[in-house]
């Protein structure tokens, strides 16, 4: 990178996984340990935000502390976190410049992002599609293309 280039800033919005690490006040990308997080943890490029979306603790930061939880993501539970995920996203949002946002998340926990898709219709946003293993590939794609970008 040359001198008083701007790095591109990623955003990544991923769910939480059902597969978790039985640890206390740890950061959240290190108590789910699903394939997404592992996939992520072994190709995280500089320059990637990480949010979660969990069904206990709404959006967080993937360097939030959490603790081991079992809640799974239900329509219910999605239409109660809107609001407050809407709120955090949009200050998220308003604080940094993302070039290229990339959601992951199945049908249950689009719907907390329901409020959200006109705010992130100015970004330039992937959203992933499919089961969780065409999921899992568009992310690891994403990711490489994300890596390769930075070291250029």
């Amino acid at each position: 990178m040359k001198s008083g280039e701007i790095k591109k800033k990623y955003l990544l919005i991923l769910p939480c996984s059902k597969r978790k690490r039985r640890i206390s006040n740890a950061y959240a990308i290190d108590v789910y340990d699903g394939p997404f997080y592992r996939v992520v943890r072994k190709n995280r490029p500089e320059n990637l935000d990480i949010l979660i979306l969990s069904a206990k603790y709404g959006l967080i930061r993937y360097n939030e502390r959490i603790s081991y939880y079992d809640q799974i993501m239900t329509v219910k539970r999605a239409e109660e976190l809107a609001n407050g995920v809407y709120i955090k996203l949009k200050r998220i949002l308003e604080m940094n410049h993302y070039d290229h946002v990339f959601i992951n998340l199945g049908k249950t926990y689009l719907l907390a992002l329901e409020k959200s898709k006109n705010m992130l219709s100015g970004y330039n946003v992937y959203w992933a599609n499919g089961q969780i293993g065409e999921r899992l590939h568009q992310l690891k794609n994403w990711l490489e293309s994300v890596g390769a970008e930075v070291e250029a």
